[in-house]
């Protein structure tokens, strides 16, 4: 929490409520029955060596009050609490980059979530350090590649093979670029109320979506369906949603 201070004029207080996260002690040399008192000397900190870069950060960034209470600072505008400043912390704003995919009716609720989620590079695929433990390799191509959005959209032979069967039933102008290039063109060409943008937005949106979906078959199910049988489900419901909706607003 970078606007977030804790002042601890109290020297002989716990020194576990100093470190609130669960790894505190450990990273720190301390004991979780220690005192403020016992990592100040001369009025300034005293700690034993520390290892960890984030424990270090947390200290160096707590000035040492003395007398008073403790009290809590939130560096936010006016110095007050607001649900929006610690939201804005917690959840920082993303990239407005490739929003404009996103606008339109003309999308499957699931798909664009998908979507929505493979823009912001939020998708859980097997590269996040907190998934280090498990086999990285993508599942898709059996390569032995690093899953991640780059490679899944669509560097991953397997992605691509299909994405070249749309290209051959449809004509999709898909960049062969990376993926956050690839959004920033697609982003720039397809915006507006067009019929054309429309179903280019509903394709790559399906597109992304069954992308993810085949993954987690093969990982959760051991089941899998060729780049075809894939592309076909996509064309039919693309020009299935394009109807309907045509049909809607006549």
């Amino acid at each position: 929490m970078s606007r977030v201070h804790r002042h601890f004029p109290q020297t002989y207080g716990v020194l576990t409520t100093l470190l609130r996260f669960p790894m505190g002690p450990r990273h720190t040399a301390t004991l979780s029955t220690d005192l403020l008192n016992a990592v100040i000397r001369d009025g300034a900190w005293s700690w034993p060596l520390i290892t960890n870069i984030e424990s270090v950060e947390i200290i160096h960034s707590l000035p040492i009050i003395f007398g008073g209470e403790d009290r809590i600072v939130w560096a936010a505008p006016r110095g007050m609490f607001t649900s929006a400043s610690a939201y804005a912390i917690f959840c920082p704003p993303g990239p407005k980059v490739g929003s404009s995919l996103l606008l339109g009716n003309f999308k499957i609720p699931r798909h664009r979530f998908i979507l929505w989620l493979a823009i912001l590079g939020k998708l859980s695929t097997l590269d996040k350090p907190w998934l280090h433990h498990l086999d990285s390799d993508c599942v898709l191509c059996s390569a032995a590649v690093p899953e991640s959005h780059e490679h899944l959209f669509f560097r991953c032979q397997f992605t691509l093979a299909y994405l070249c069967e749309i290209r051959w039933m449809v004509w999709f102008p898909w960049p062969y670029t990376s993926w956050s290039s690839a959004v920033l063109w697609a982003s720039k060409r397809w915006r507006g109320q067009h019929i054309m943008s429309a179903a280019y937005r509903a394709l790559l949106a399906a597109l992304v979506y069954h992308v993810w979906r085949e993954r987690n078959n093969r990982i959760f199910q051991s089941s899998s369906r060729s780049p075809r049988d894939i592309a076909l489900i996509i064309v039919r419901e693309v020009r299935e949603l394009l109807l309907v909706k045509s049909c809607l607003q006549l």
